[in-house]
């Protein structure tokens, strides 16, 4: 019994560097999906205020550019939300770990 607690006690140690790793880029890979999105969001109050500002000074020509752009601002803040994932060779997309080829 105790070799066995020994044997997975080993195995743990030896998979925890790579573990600390993947937690480490996946941290990475969401902090810049976090600062895209802030950019993004601040880009679109930006053309909010100039559609806004067109609206009222009558330059409904400048309405389709800033209502278009900021429509592809949208879809760009979708993509990074829903399809923009860390890969790894090691996690599944459910979260299992995948068994290593030995």
């Amino acid at each position: 019994m105790q070799t066995e607690t020994a044997k997975y006690a080993k195995e743990a140690k030896e998979f925890r560097p790579v573990r600390t790793r993947a937690l480490r880029g996946r941290s990475a890979v969401s902090q810049a999906r976090v600062i895209l999105l802030v950019m993004i969001n601040v880009a679109q109050l930006w053309i909010l205020a100039a559609t806004v500002e067109a609206a009222l000074a009558h330059h409904y020509r400048v309405l389709l550019p800033l209502i278009a752009a900021s429509f592809i601002c949208w879809l760009i803040t979708l993509s990074i939300i829903f399809w923009w994932r860390p890969v790894s060779r090691r996690y599944t997309s459910t979260g299992y770990i995948r068994q290593q080829k030995r």
